[in-house]
């Protein structure tokens, strides 16, 4: 099989260290209102005091770069149940949300933005699901198309 792949160019950029820009973009750009995770901080803090953090917490990016791991006590999240009623009864009455670290967030979104910039290179036009501006529906409609066609030729 013939797969399609990153060029150098795209590979250099998603093996780059990450820069103190791309990491600051991705904290301003984050909702800060969140729930806080297991670190007690949402990034309505890491914004506000961004300017006194941003070393620290570009060493812990980096650190995570050249390591490729991320410190244990960093990279817990809490699983918390959120009554769905007023008066819960059982497991059902509850939803649950994943309280993750702001640091753990802000990675996320910068690997996110990275593969972001050379994905469509690497995947498919057909590809719909899971796609900016696509949608797994458009496959469906495409499908019954050329069942319609097909049948119609047919006939």
């Amino acid at each position: 099989m013939n797969f399609k792949r990153v060029s150098d160019r795209e590979n250099a950029l998603l093996e780059a260290d990450f820069s103190l820009d791309e990491v600051t973009y991705a904290v301003s750009n984050y909702d800060g209102n969140k729930a806080p995770g297991p670190d007690g901080f949402n990034l309505n803090f890491i914004k506000a005091h961004w300017a006194v953090i941003q070393d620290d917490f570009m060493c812990c990016i980096n650190e995570f770069h050249r390591d490729g791991s991320i410190v244990k006590d960093l990279n817990r999240a809490f699983i918390v149940l959120i009554p769905k009623t007023g008066n819960p009864e059982n497991i059902k009455d509850y939803k649950p949300i994943c309280l993750i670290g702001s640091l753990y967030k802000v990675l996320a979104k910068v690997l996110t933005d990275r593969i972001r910039k050379v994905m469509y290179s690497i995947i498919g036009e057909t590809q719909m699901a899971f796609i900016s501006n696509r949608q797994i529906l458009d496959s469906l409609v495409i499908a019954e198309e050329i069942m319609c066609k097909w049948k119609n030729d047919k006939e």
